[in-house]
Formats: structure tokens, sequence, C-alpha cells
């Protein structure tokens, strides 16, 4: 396998990792577009609707993630992808038998054991498919994938649940991704690693890859940025049905494809659009896959805030078009860019290191806050103390900006030199 972008093999891979990606997202987000259903189902308050949507599932998704990486750095990354991309979907399918909070929770939890194998094993694939200049490119078009997924989760699980019930959801959803592992696991072969440590080399163990990616002050603050903006992201996307249900009066079909046309639309154009953005200023300054993604965090935190406190439902909808159109085009450029401070022997596990804390802060802590100052504000703000929660989010990214701008004050020094 070269590593020439214009080769077939490498742009099937990327298309075979961008349909996982797409059933990654799909069952890790699905269970948002359900959230009314469920809480009237089994009787559940927002709060626990945040820690089953989020924390749940972030809590063995980072635990998972970085023995799995390692498995990664070092056997088959095909196989072990198809191997959790089966098992993801099996227990997300179960998920639909749930009858309480516990079985419910436990089920999530499952999921992200399931889907912790998928981006860390993926990215280090694509790093090896594509040269650092069309890198970020190939990780838009993966992103992509992901927003295609839930976009598609969105709309599908929308009118699903409308039809036949949120259980019947989870479960198409969930069967939908094995032939899919067949396809990945039979046809696509494990390219070759680049700059791989030779056999002659002593080979490192966990505590001492950790140790020196974690010197690294320009990937410590990506990862920092990455992470604080998962709280808000993941935060507003895992709440958004529920305020469009709340606040504008919308049915589930309804939030299923109007939602999934905003959201999905925006987050598909935005991750391409940065990918190709960036094949033209990378070349001039890497540092651009820092300044990138604080420019577009910084920029979209008002249009999100916009699209939870405009009164009208059009112009809610063309604001979280917006947005994430933004946040997108910045986010994808940031996942690609730790691959700048990781040798190839390593990028497994600096990804893995990336979802743990973006796991555990934004999709573990993100849902649930908005869960709790939701409840918090539900004296004083009635149905719209959803909207207030998710508008106080948005602070967030702006946060997540500063970090992206410190880490591209030490990038020059930190950077791999093989990888520029």
């Amino acid at each position: 396998m070269t590593n020439s972008p214009s080769t077939a093999p490498a742009y099937y891979g990327l298309a075979l990792l961008s349909l996982v990606s797409l059933f990654n997202y799909l069952d890790r987000m699905v269970i948002a577009v359900l959230v009314e259903p469920i809480k009237r189902d089994l009787s559940l308050t927002d709060t626990q609707v945040g820690l089953v949507s989020g924390f749940a599932f972030a809590l063995l998704y980072a635990l998972a993630g970085l023995p799995l990486a390692r498995i990664a750095d070092r056997r088959s990354r095909v196989t072990l992808v198809s191997i959790c991309l089966v098992l993801w979907s099996a227990v997300t399918a179960l998920t639909g038998f749930a009858r309480n909070f516990v079985e419910l929770f436990l089920a999530r939890m499952a999921v992200g054991v399931g889907e912790a194998g998928c981006v860390p094993a993926s990215h280090s694939l694509i790093g090896d498919l594509f040269p650092p200049h069309r890198r970020a490119f190939a990780i838009g078009v993966f992103q992509a994938g992901g927003v295609v997924g839930l976009s598609f989760g969105l709309a599908a699980a929308g009118w699903l649940a409308q039809t036949y019930g949120w259980r019947s959801a989870l479960m198409v959803a969930g069967l939908a991704g094995v032939p899919l592992a067949l396809l990945l696991y039979f046809t696509m072969p494990e390219p070759l690693r680049t700059g791989a440590v030779t056999h002659s080399e002593p080979a490192e163990n966990s505590r001492q890859t950790v140790s020196a990616l974690c010197r690294r002050q320009a990937l410590v603050h990506l990862i920092i940025g990455i992470s604080i903006g998962a709280f808000a992201t993941y935060g507003m996307a895992q709440w958004h049905s529920a305020f469009y249900v709340r606040s504008h009066q919308l049915n589930l079909a309804e939030v299923g494809l109007y939602g999934g046309l905003a959201g999905g639309g925006g987050g598909i154009l935005g991750a391409i659009s940065g990918g190709l953005v960036m094949t033209r200023l990378r070349p001039r300054d890497a540092r651009w896959e820092l300044w990138w993604p604080a420019l577009a965090y910084g920029a979209s935190a008002p249009l999100f805030a916009a699209a939870f406190l405009y009164p009208g439902t059009l112009g809610a909808f063309t604001f979280q078009f917006a947005s994430t159109f933004v946040a997108a085009a910045g986010g994808s450029v940031a996942l690609s860019a730790i691959q700048s401070f990781a040798e190839p022997h390593r990028r497994a596990t600096a990804i893995a290191i990336m979802l743990m804390m973006s796991s555990l802060i934004g999709l573990g802590l993100g849902p649930t806050a908005v869960g709790m100052m939701s409840d918090a504000l539900s004296q004083s703000r009635g149905e719209n103390s959803l909207r207030y929660a998710l508008a106080i989010s948005t602070i967030f990214l702006v946060w997540a900006s500063a970090h992206f701008l410190m880490s591209g004050k030490y990038a020059r020094q930190d950077a791999i030199h093989h990888a520029s």
C-alpha cells in the first residue's frame, strides 16, 4: 500500500472507514432523538436522561479507549474496528429491551466499550493512507461520515419512533451495522505503517508512551481544547431534539427531519470545507491547523447561542446550520492536528488519550451538566429551562478556542518532523 492520496485502495479504505464513522455516530447519538419518549416511558428526570445519554456511554468509552488503542498500535487495526463494530451494533439493538433506568444505563455503558476501538484505530489507518497535507481533508471526510450518521440517525430514528416506538428504532439502528463489519473485515487490507518502529528498537510500554506524549505542551493544550469544546458540543447535541420538542412544539419526526438537515448539512459541509481549506493553509504554516480551530470555535459560540434563543423555528434551524458548519470546519482540523505531535507507532494512543479526556469531559459531563442546569432552572423558566441551559453551555466554546491558540504557541517545538 502506498501513501499516495491518489491510489484507489486509499480512497476505498477511507470510504469504508467513513461508513464505520456513520454507524459510530448513529448508534452513539440515536438516543438523543428518543429522549422524550424514553423519559416518559421509563419515568426519568432530565438529570437521569443526561446520565444515560452522556456519562453512561462515556465512562467505559474512556476507560476502554487506551487499552484498545495499544492493540491498534501493535496489531491489525482493520480487525479491531470490525470486531468493535459488531459489538456496539449488537448492544445498541439490545438497548431496545431496557425496562428501567439501571438497564438503560448499563446498556449504554456497553455501547461505549464497543465504540472505544473505532476512532483511534481509524485515525491511525487514515494516517498511513494519506500524507500530512491531505490528512485534514481525509479526517474531514471521515468526520463527515459521522455527521451523515448523526443526521440519518436523527431522521430515521425520529420516524421509526413516531411510527413504531423508540424500542424498534434502537433495534434497527443497531442491527444495520453488522453487514458493514463483515465487508470491512473481508475487503480492506491492512496498510503498512509509515515510519513504524523497527524490530531492533525496544518496544515501549503504555506508561512510557503516554509519558512521552504528555510532555508535549502543544498536544496537551490541543487535547484540552478538544475536550472543553466537546463539553459544549456533545451537551448541545444530546439535548437538541428535546429542545425543539419543548420550546418549538415539534414532534419527533419533524425534529428528526429538520434537525438532521440543519445539523447534518452544516456538519458535513463544515467538516469537508475545513479539510479543504487546510490543504492550502497548512503548507504555508503548519500552525494553521491550530489557529483555524481557534477561529472556528470562537465564531461558532454566538451562532449556537442564537440558535437556542431565537424565538422562531425557522430561524433556530438556520442558526443551527450556520453554527454547526463553523464548528465542524474547525473540529475536523483539530482532530487531524493530533497526528502532527505523535509518531506513527503512538498515533492510536494519542487519539485514545484525546478520546478519554473528551469523552469524560464532553460526553460524560456535557449532557449531564445541561440536564442539571435545566432541572435547576425549571422553577423559574418552566419549559424554557432547557433553552437557557443550552445557551449557557456555549461559553465553553470560547474557552476551548483559547487552548487551541496556546497549542499553536508550542507547535513548532513539539511537532514530529516527519509529519510536517
